[in-house]
């Protein structure tokens, strides 16, 4: 969330994505409904959603608070085959 914000700088997740999920979230970052509109208030994060689909990949949601503005933020979690590390292969916000 402070990447999606603009607390934290994007390419400290650019290891942590696949190339997809990296764009999306540069996207977001410039664009999206999380980038702040003056001074933001603190960001808290309500409940969270998970599913397995299939074994080596999650699918979350959580629900993003800003002040009196909820948003929705679900991203798609991927085991990479060789090393096993867990990326993000895709994000999306509303």
């Amino acid at each position: 969330m402070e990447v999606l914000t603009g607390v934290r700088p994007v390419g400290q997740l650019q290891r942590h994505t696949t190339l997809k999920g990296y764009q999306q979230i540069v996207a977001l970052v410039r664009n999206g409904p999380l980038r702040p509109h003056g001074r933001a208030p603190r960001t808290r994060l309500g409940r969270v959603y998970d599913s397995a689909p299939r074994s080596g990949a999650l699918e979350v949601c959580v629900r993003v608070e800003f002040g009196p503005r909820h948003h929705m933020v679900a991203f798609r979690l991927e085991q990479h085959r060789q090393s096993q590390q867990w990326q993000c292969a895709a994000v999306e916000a509303r």
